[in-house]
């Protein structure tokens, strides 16, 4: 005599039964919990501790129950390939420069404290400590803190009108950083971008002040912005680039992961006073 074969059940027939069963067994604990919770014999604190264990419970199955519903709608996958590559972005080489940013006695107030300051300065460095990469020197800004004040009123009230001419969306302003960068001879910075995964993600916004004394005691020294693919972490530089010359009183801005360098400098008389000063930094958003 043949047997007769058990019906199949489907995955939602299973998981009805299951949820019926687990809210029968849950309502049955329930009632027992209430129950105890009435005896005198147990403490408050007993009579709390059993209450929360009972909600956690309840939450714990209500979420055990939406993870399942969610994975029904949003399958999981181990296949990598599946997931998009982040949109590549290219920027071009733009940068606006503004002549006599400052008023020439601001101007020699900035080279005065800069040259005054020669034994201040310290060798620069970069993000991944590679040997080689630059060769500047950096003041940092409490050895001229009477003009932050200036500076900053400056490159604030700049800024609106530099991002809408280099359409960059507006952003919140958190933070600025400025520094003076002395180029001695031989001075130069390879190809690098400002923002990074640390301290400088945020960077939106670069500005370079130039200034120095006239005549003019050093040549080379240009800026070299070049057009940059983003795309996610990556930042590729392409074949397009934009020369800057380092104009005295002048400052440009660009975006900030835009790759770009700063081409040797040339020095005969070695003197720092003769150097290539910038008054540089970076608006965070």
């Amino acid at each position: 005599m043949p047997k007769k074969s058990s019906p199949m059940l489907s995955n939602s027939d299973n998981n009805q039964r299951y949820h019926a069963e687990f809210d029968q067994i849950l309502n049955q604990a329930l009632d027992i919990v209430k129950s105890s919770l009435n005896q005198p014999k147990i403490t408050y604190e007993q009579r709390l501790n059993a209450a929360l264990k009972v909600l956690e419970i309840g939450i714990s199955s209500q979420q055990k129950d939406f993870n399942s519903k969610l994975s029904e709608v949003i399958p999981s996958s181990d296949n990598s390939s599946n997931i998009p590559e982040p949109e590549a972005i290219i920027l071009n080489p733009d940068y606006v420069q503004i002549d006599d940013f400052f008023s020439e006695e601001d101007y020699q107030k900035l080279l005065n404290l800069t040259l005054t300051n020669q034994n201040n300065f310290f060798s620069s460095e970069v993000i991944n400590q590679e040997s080689e990469y630059r060769q500047s020197y950096i003041l940092l800004p409490e050895h001229f803190a009477e003009l932050h004040e200036l500076i900053t009123h400056k490159l604030l009230t700049t800024r609106p009108q530099v991002m809408e001419q280099l359409k960059i969306q507006m952003f919140l302003v958190a933070h600025l950083e400025i520094q003076i960068t002395a180029h001695l001879h031989g001075g130069y910075y390879k190809i690098h971008q400002d923002v990074d995964g640390g301290k400088a993600a945020n960077r939106k916004l670069t500005y370079v002040y130039y200034f120095y004394q006239e005549p003019q005691g050093f040549y080379g020294g240009d800026l070299r912005l070049y057009e940059t693919l983003i795309q996610g972490k990556a930042a590729i530089i392409q074949e397009k680039f934009t020369q800057i010359q380092p104009r005295n009183n002048s400052i440009i801005f660009f975006d900030s992961r835009c790759k770009h360098e700063v081409l040797p400098v040339y020095c005969p008389s070695q003197k720092f006073a003769n150097g290539r000063f910038t008054l540089n930094g970076w608006i965070h958003g």
